[in-house]
């Protein structure tokens, strides 16, 4: 079976269920491989790594500064 098939007929099994806690499995195991999936590409590459790893550092030293998020942007 060809993946768009497969994903055919996942999403046709999830909208003929009734069960919620199915639907809440399925929905919680599909953020937990999108957030593995956003690590994964954060750490592809060495200079990604120790740029992250230099803030944790920064940040275990205590050398973080709070900021709003709204301020951001401006």
């Amino acid at each position: 079976m060809d993946t768009q098939a497969e994903k055919l007929e996942l999403m046709q099994l999830l909208l003929d269920t009734d069960r919620e806690d199915v639907l809440k499995k399925v929905k919680a195991l599909l953020k937990k491989h999108a957030a593995k999936s956003d690590t994964d590409h954060l750490l592809s590459t060495k200079a990604n790594r120790d740029h992250i790893l230099e803030g944790i550092d920064q940040l275990n030293k205590g050398k973080g500064k709070a900021i709003k998020t709204s301020d951001l942007w401006k």
